[in-house]
């Protein structure tokens, strides 16, 4: 036994959806985490789901923990690509397979990587020191109210005092905070063009098991769990309209897969290509024009053109906003997955011409802390009391039991401008 690796067990002893395999190789960790995360990534083939997973890795700067067998292969695949941006891309996820990339966030130093608003959030949420901010305003306004009314020595006691609360109160966050275990994200790939087909429901029991069995799990020992969708949006690939594009059809689903979380239904829709957004949805221009886009990737063979209808791409990349959509919480990140893009536009002629060069960064702008702020949010930081331990999830066993089990389902902006974007 290798002390020195964090145990893990597997949550399933085969896979219990028989036509999708991918949960037969799940393993959960049983210490060492506060919170364990699942994002169910979902897109059509082409629109960039494992590019989306390999930014959010460099974004979180997360890293691996100890696994084995083929979680580990899984991982050491999507690692090249982390580590090695030209590294040749892999092949479209088979029907049939849902395969899983597991990673960690450490929380120490995390007030430093989030700054500003979000680094209060999180000190008062994860660092609990709501109470002495409260004090902190409380003595700062005593004591200026007290200066205004001429008590001046009254109030810069006052506000001293304030001012030594305030600093003990930052200590105490940052203390507690490096102090908090890491949180562990699981990415799953969901082929969205198998979600809406006949083997939609597999997808829908299989990720019902996984939340059933992750939370079970939680529950006895005493962390916190959360499920959200990740569903990704290509604007050039959301057509003319004349016929439904995948991704409204897998939007319309997306309330379904957001209440399999009980505790909080939440979806996150990803953006990328945002660069192209703004030229195509030009002002002044024609609503219903039908716009040629030319997409070429630097050192790359040059494509057909993609054709998209401008109020397309108005409708659901330019004019969405963040909030509460058919029960659920939605947040929009937007972002360039090219480090370097330069932009042609043919105004006349309705075309464009996109180049980019798709290099080792992260989400640009603004949206790599937003990201991060999104998915330490996920994480609750208040006491979970564990319940009684329970066994590992195994296949489904029929077992007469005294009364019915609990019900386990419940019914169910970020901005950022792409960076080095050139427009001529």
């Amino acid at each position: 036994m290798e002390l020195s690796v964090p145990r893990r067990e597997a949550l399933f002893s085969d896979d219990p959806v028989a036509s999708l395999r991918g949960l037969g190789t799940l393993t959960d960790p049983v210490d060492g985490v506060a919170s364990v995360v699942d994002l169910a990534v979902i897109g059509a083939r082409g629109d960039g789901k494992t590019q989306f997973i390999v930014h959010a890795v460099r974004a979180l700067h997360a890293h691996a923990p100890a696994l084995s067998g083929v979680e580990q292969r899984l991982n050491e695949d999507l690692m090249r690509l982390v580590l090695d941006p030209r590294a040749p891309r892999p092949e479209a996820t088979p029907p049939g397979v849902v395969p899983h990339f597991t990673f960690r966030v450490r929380m120490a130093g995390m007030l430093e990587r989030l700054g500003g608003m979000r680094a209060f959030r999180l000190a008062c949420r994860a660092g609990r020191i709501t109470g002495l901010v409260v004090i902190t305003v409380a003595l700062l306004a005593c004591g200026l109210v007290a200066a205004v009314r001429g008590a001046a020595s009254g109030g810069v006691l006052l506000a001293g005092t304030g001012a030594i609360a305030g600093a003990c109160a930052a200590l105490v966050a940052r203390r507690r905070i490096q102090q908090l275990a890491d949180i562990e994200v699981a990415f799953w790939d969901i082929a969205g063009e198998q979600v809406y087909s006949s083997a939609a429901a597999s997808y829908y029991t299989l990720l019902g098991r996984l939340v059933d069995a992750r939370r079970r799990r939680a529950h006895a020992l005493g962390r916190s769990y959360a499920f959200v969708p990740i569903l990704i949006c290509n604007p050039l690939a959301l057509g003319t309209g004349v016929e439904g594009c995948p991704y409204e059809r897998l939007r319309e689903l997306l309330p379904l897969f957001s209440a399999l979380d009980r505790d909080a239904a939440r979806a996150l829709i990803v953006i990328n290509r945002w660069s192209v957004v703004d030229p195509i949805c030009e002002r002044g221009a024609l609503r219903d024009e039908a716009v040629s886009v030319l997409v070429r990737a630097r050192g790359e063979a040059v494509e057909a053109p993609v054709v998209v209808a401008r109020e397309q791409v108005r409708a659901h990349c330019l004019d969405v906003e963040g909030g509460r959509m058919k029960g659920v919480r939605v947040t929009y990140l937007r972002y360039d997955t090219a480090i370097r893009s330069t932009i042609e536009v043919d105004r006349a002629g309705a075309a464009i011409s996109y180049e980019f060069d798709d290099g080792p960064g992260a989400f640009s702008g603004d949206a790599n802390q937003h990201f991060l702020d999104w998915v330490v949010s996920l994480a609750s930081w208040q006491p979970v009391v564990p319940q009684a331990a329970v066994a590992p999830v195994a296949a489904p066993v029929v077992a007469p039991v005294v009364a019915p089990p609990e019900n386990r389902y419940a019914p169910p902006q970020i901005w950022a401008r792409p960076q080095g974007q050139e427009h001529r």
